[in-house]
């Protein structure tokens, strides 16, 4: 029993280990390995929640009062592992003929960033076309990014998308499992901590707790022994071949000796 726990327990630890350097190398990997700049998108239809004139406002465009507003975001992120500067992005109306009026568009930089330090917009010839450059786009820091806001007229947000100019920095759709990876990276990381803890927890109370046991053990057996001798069950009944057998009963159960809590404690002392 005490070879199958000795095994048990070493198959376990080398599990425990394998798992844990499997998980960081996964983690390593994606964080180190990330190249690419990504984006998320989202659109806010009627984004007024009664018109304008019923609130008692005015807003106007080109002279033409607005009856409600449509919004289309964009958060810029940068989760590689470097600084990126002058990133060239393009913002634009997927169908511009059927496209409401931009009313305003523009990048605000994360806390911390000047404004004016941090987005340059550069002129374009469309009205539908917004073009600007992000000086400088640091390693992500928590949940701040560069926040893209488009308004427009009317109740109906138009499809837009995002590009990057830059053959540097490419920009792709947000990666939602880098998110999910990271939370069960860290999930498996404190159950691989725990079990190591109750791992190491139980080596050390079998280090104190292996000598009594195999006392009783031994004198379980010795106490057996006498039983069969005095029934005649045993073919032999000399005192010297029962001690015999006690001896090797004791040497061959004997649990090897812990060699951690041994540095810590020295080497366990059995009776037998």
């Amino acid at each position: 029993m005490n070879d199958y726990k000795k095994h048990a327990f070493g198959e376990a630890v080398k599990g425990i280990t394998a798992a844990l350097v499997g998980a960081l190398l996964l983690w390593g990997g994606q964080k180190w390995f990330v190249s690419d700049l990504e984006y998320q998108r989202a659109y806010k239809n009627g984004y007024l929640s009664a018109p304008l004139g019923q609130q008692g406002l005015a807003m106007a465009y080109n002279n033409k009062p607005l009856k409600n507003i449509s919004v289309v975001e964009f958060g810029i992120y940068n989760r590689t592992q470097k600084q990126h500067n002058d990133v060239d992005l393009m913002f634009s109306v997927d169908d511009a003929k059927s496209s409401p009026n931009l009313v305003s568009g523009g990048v605000i930089a994360p806390a911390g960033i000047p404004q004016s330090q941090a987005v340059e917009e550069i002129p374009t010839n469309d009205p539908l076309v917004k073009k600007f450059r992000i000086k400088v786009l640091p390693k992500q820091n928590q949940s701040e990014y560069y926040h893209a806001v488009f308004v427009f007229d009317g109740e109906k947000a138009p499809e837009m998308s995002v590009v990057s100019l830059s053959k540097e920095d490419t920009l792709i759709s947000y990666q939602q499992w880098r998110d999910v990876f990271v939370a069960l990276s860290i999930l498996v990381g404190i159950g691989l901590l725990i079990g190591a803890v109750m791992i190491a927890l139980q080596s050390f109370i079998d280090y104190f707790a292996e000598p009594g046991r195999h006392k009783k053990n031994v004198e379980k057996f010795t106490s057996h022994a006498v039983e069969l001798k005095k029934k005649g069950e045993l073919k032999s009944t000399d005192p010297e071949a029962l001690a015999d057998a006690g001896a090797i009963y004791a040497s061959f159960t004997r649990p090897k000796p812990s060699r951690f809590w041994s540095k810590v404690f020295g080497a366990q002392r059995y009776e037998y």
